[in-house]
């Protein structure tokens, strides 16, 4: 599946179900969760510790609600980073959720997630 030539709309539903997982592993700090969609090449042990790390060091990451609003999506030479505007239960206003999506083989992996 090549993410780039998904439209709009049908890259949210492909990303929806990856960001959700990814918000409920960091909220319960479970990197079997919050791992899921990686590319197996950065599932490794240094970076599981730096996530277990960052859980403990920045209490956003881990306090992250289920509400999101889509804010959009850009598209880059070789992926496509989906926008949203996300809340926390810890910290007060609203934050950049971004999601780094790139077609591996058959299949779409999380190549990123950040939240600024």
């Amino acid at each position: 599946m090549n993410i780039l030539t998904k439209s709009e709309s049908e890259i949210l539903k492909i990303a929806e179900p990856i960001w959700n997982d990814i918000v409920k592993g960091a909220t319960d700090k479970n990197w079997d969760l919050f791992s899921k969609y990686m590319p197996d090449s950065d599932k490794t042990d240094e970076a599981k510790q730096d996530v277990e790390k960052q859980w403990e060091q920045v209490p956003l990451l881990t306090s992250l609600t289920d509400k999101k609003e889509f804010v959009g999506i850009l598209r880059r030479k070789d992926s496509v980073l989906v926008l949203w505007r996300q809340w926390s239960t810890e910290e007060d206003g609203e934050f950049l959720g971004m999601l780094n999506l790139q077609s591996i083989g058959s299949e779409v992996k999380s190549i990123g997630m950040f939240v600024r």
